[in-house]
């Protein structure tokens, strides 16, 4: 199968605050059509699966302002443009934890919206935990939890957690552990 090929030929970004971008471009299609598209561009980030000696997992639950609610959700954040997946990943998981890996193990990789962003998560299994504390920013506030795979499993069938990168995270753990 011969893959058509659209064309960007022009980008205009309408709203730019710190890593984020709104740009809209404008594409060729390969029939000749012009077309209008809003993408959000992001530098990518990271998840983060923190798993205790016992063997069982961290969450945090945190307010998320565009649903206007708390969710519990796998340590997550963005990557300073300076950084390494892996060094966000070991930041984000003192600034929201308070730990640090003995062990990051890089897991998979996904795009949440391919449809508006080109955002990229990449997700770390992070185990062999120890105490360490960097500054958190000016909008986290979490609580922590540690939870067993299986009450996970059953916050997630009760509606408790709807988080996709959280949802992905866990169905990747059920899996390994069922091989």
């Amino acid at each position: 199968m011969v893959k058509k090929q659209y064309k960007v030929f022009q980008k205009k970004v309408i709203f730019s605050k710190g890593p984020i971008r709104l740009v809209d471009c404008k594409v060729r299609t390969p029939e000749g059509k012009t077309l209008s598209r809003q993408v959000l561009e992001h530098p990518g980030c990271v998840v983060i699966m923190p798993r205790t000696e016992d063997g069982k997992y961290i969450l945090v639950r945190q307010y998320r302002f565009p649903l206007e609610t708390y969710l519990w959700e796998f340590p997550a954040g963005g990557r300073e443009l300076s950084e390494t997946f892996p060094h966000a990943a070991k930041r984000e998981l003192m600034e929201e934890v308070g730990m640090k890996p003995g062990v990051l193990k890089k897991i998979l990789e996904f795009y949440p919206t391919p449809g508006v962003s080109g955002e990229k998560m990449h997700v770390f299994l992070a185990s062999k935990l120890s105490l360490a504390v960097a500054p958190k920013d000016d909008d986290e506030d979490f609580e922590l939890g540690v939870f067993s795979l299986r009450e996970i499993g059953h916050m997630i069938r009760l509606g408790k957690i709807v988080d996709g990168k959280t949802l992905i995270g866990y169905f990747y753990l059920k899996n390994q552990e069922n091989q």
